[in-house]
């Protein structure tokens, strides 16, 4: 049996983003020695406890998944699994029922999905995507992130960069693009971590209005397609060779709704978000061709019963007359056709109310898109941090997975034995996360950080009256972005909707997949797709009435057990991270 050590302070940081919603108030170590699977091997799980036996395969690279259920549509379908390490794609059972596996996989009954892809990622693990350092450093510091991503079911992602500096995008772009056709070992490329699918660009093209967390000073407006070359790079904006996957505007900017045509051409998904457009307007940057809006709720105009704003774009079904649209000339056209958009929604429990999240998901199920927003805080403990965003510095309050703008920290007082002089010469050096992470008066896991009772004083996303951060639903302004997991996202769902867990784990796999453009490649378990897979133990848990508290409900609730990236089997919970003990 491989032998287990103790995680150190710091790695225990890094894992307690994984494992917090397994085991809050266990002792976490680690398996040193993940067993190589050897040809023609049947595994049981878990795997970490019994030698392989010889290996007496024909070497054709194939895995069989078995004594499974396969996420097929809206159902869970006792199947098989075939799959190929060599090309990293899913096979048809039917050409290979035939042929000897090299290895044989028992899964006793647990659920194979499709790997999660999370839309929109700021950063996690201490590391911020809007953060301009050495080519060098910054590639280092996306693959640190990447294998300890994919450790959560996340195989795929769109780095996200916030607004920013012209300087800042280019030099960041470069190195957040997708894997091209031309790398033709993309799991050497990878090093078994999660892939970048191209760059999320929230903004600059922003209502100061609605800017959120978003630094006002760089926000602008476009007027033609050199502004967005201007500010994002011309090379990063070809079609087909591009880095940016997804473009977040507001449409009443400047002329930007006309120039979501030449984007859409370049294979750039259009998002709708931080904004305070009109119905007519958002109709228009529809009807040009934007297809999702960001972040549904958070940084747009709120619902209003005569002026649904954003939201009207959500209430029509198929067969409906479209709403009118303002032309480029500002007069209301009529539109015979209309398809409406997807859209993202972050359950944490923290930026939207739980019932909210279930008002999103039945305005247009087969739009909703679970996204995390996560910041760079995720996966640290808990405290203040300071932030470079942009050229400013703020300071983020983490307190589980509460990010909140906050006040600097008091300095520390001064030892009564020192004079007023030496006092004032030697003010505490405190952490800056924007160059280099750090901590302070913060907790790891579920200690004293977590659970102060201090409410972070913050402007809200206007810049207007400062108010507590807002949290489980409750309001308030200053929210900082989120520090959950996708997983943990999905969970919530299971838990406030009672919905399915095939329909649950669409919204982070077939949705976003067929949302940006990628059916059939990814978020599917189709044969032709890619090998990107989670396999997941089912539990059950009791939780409390939405509405008055009385009374338990039983719920599904989601644990990962496996992630294979192409082919490859790159993580297992009980095999190379997590075995819980409770002393």
């Amino acid at each position: 049996m491989a032998a287990v050590r103790c995680l150190t302070t710091d790695q225990l940081d890094e894992q307690a983003f994984i494992s917090s919603s397994l085991f809050p108030n266990t002792l976490v170590s680690r398996v040193d020695l993940v067993p190589s699977i050897k040809p023609h091997t049947t595994l049981t799980m878990p795997a970490a406890t019994s030698p392989s036996p010889p290996p007496t395969g024909t070497g054709t690279g194939i895995t069989k998944l078995t004594n499974c259920r396969l996420i097929i549509g809206d159902s869970l379908i006792p199947s098989d699994l075939f799959i190929d390490s060599l090309t990293g794609k899913i096979l048809e059972p039917s050409d290979n029922t035939l042929l000897l596996p090299d290895i044989t996989l028992d899964l006793h009954n647990r659920i194979v999905s499709p790997g999660l892809i999370d839309c929109q990622l700021n950063g996690a693990f201490g590391f911020n995507f809007s953060t301009l350092t050495s080519s060098t450093e910054y590639l280092k510091n996306i693959h640190a992130l990447n294998k300890k991503l994919i450790r959560t079911g996340v195989t795929s992602y769109l780095p996200t960069l916030t607004s920013q500096t012209p300087e800042l995008y280019h030099s960041a772009l470069p190195h957040l693009g997708p894997l091209r056709s031309s790398d033709n070992d993309a799991q050497t490329k990878l090093n078994g971590g999660s892939e970048s699918l191209g760059a999320h660009v929230e903004g600059p093209f922003l209502s100061p209005l609605q800017h959120g967390i978003h630094d006002p000073s760089v926000l602008r407006a476009a007027h033609s397609f050199q502004d967005l070359e201007h500010v994002y790079g011309a090379s990063n904006l070809t079609s087909g060779g591009g880095n940016i996957k997804l473009i977040t505007i507001a449409p009443e900017r400047g002329s930007i709704v006309n120039l979501i045509p030449e984007l859409v051409s370049r294979d750039i998904v259009v998002s709708i978000g931080h904004t305070e457009t009109s119905l007519p307007v958002a109709a228009a940057a529809v009807k040009a061709g934007a297809t999702m809006v960001t972040h549904l709720f958070n940084a747009m105009k709120p619902l209003h019963h005569r002026e649904p704003g954003v939201f009207g774009l959500l209430g029509l079904g198929s067969g409906l007359p479209a709403p009118a649209t303002v032309s480029g000339s500002g007069e209301e056209e009529e539109e015979d056709t209309y398809k409406r958009p997807y859209y993202g929604v972050i359950a944490d429990g923290i930026h939207l109310h739980p019932l909210t999240v279930c008002l999103a998901y039945n305005f247009h199920p087969g739009g909703f898109i679970l996204v995390t927003d996560a910041m760079h805080l995720a996966g640290m403990p808990d405290g203040k941090y300071e932030w470079v965003n942009g050229e400013k510095k703020e300071w983020i309050e983490k307190r589980g997975s509460k990010l909140c703008i906050a006040e600097p920290p008091l300095p520390s007082p001064s030892p009564s034995s020192s004079s007023s002089s030496s006092s004032s010469s030697s003010s505490p050096q405190l952490p800056s996360l924007g160059k280099q992470h750090g901590h302070i008066n913060g907790g790891v896991n579920g200690d004293s950080g977590r659970n102060q009772d201090r409410e972070a004083t913050t402007q809200n996303g206007n810049g207007e009256e400062k108010k507590k951060c807002g949290g489980g639903g409750g309001g308030g302004g200053g929210i900082a972005g989120s520090s959950a997991t996708l997983l943990e996202c999905v969970n919530n769902v299971l838990q406030w909707t009672g919905m399915s867990v095939p329909k649950a784990l669409a919204s982070v796999t077939s949705t976003p997949a067929e949302m940006l453009g990628l059916k059939g490649v990814k978020g599917s378990l189709e044969p032709g797709a890619d090998a990107d897979l989670v396999v997941f133990e089912e539990m059950e848990v009791e939780v409390e009435d939405l509405l008055d508290g009385s009374g338990k409900i039983s719920r599904k609730q989601l644990v990962v057990e496996e992630v294979w990236k192409f082919g490859e089997r790159v993580f297992v919970r009980d095999g190379n991270a997590l075995v819980g003990s409770k002393s």
